[in-house]
C-alpha cells in the first residue's frame, strides 16, 4: 500500500506554491512563521501545516 506523503521536500514545496527553490531558500525559510524543519540534514515542510500556512498569507493579502 502506497501512503500519501505528510511532509514535502524543498522540490516538491516549491511546486507546490508555484515558486522556484531559490526563492523558498532564500525568502521563506528565513521567516519565522514558514513550517520547515530540519531531520538531520535535509529541510522538510509537513504538507498540511503549509496548505494552512499558504491559506493564511491569502487571508492577510486580502486585508489590503
Amino acid at each position: 500500500m502506497i501512503q500519501e506523503k505528510v511532509a514535502l521536500n524543498i522540490t516538491e514545496a516549491a511546486a507546490a506554491l508555484g515558486i522556484s527553490r531559490s526563492t523558498l531558500y532564500s525568502e521563506l525559510l528565513r521567516r519565522d512563521d514558514f513550517p520547515a524543519f530540519k531531520i538531520g540534514g535535509r529541510v522538510v515542510i509537513p504538507k498540511k501545516r503549509l496548505e494552512e500556512w499558504a491559506a493564511e498569507q491569502g487571508m492577510r493579502k486580502e486585508g489590503f
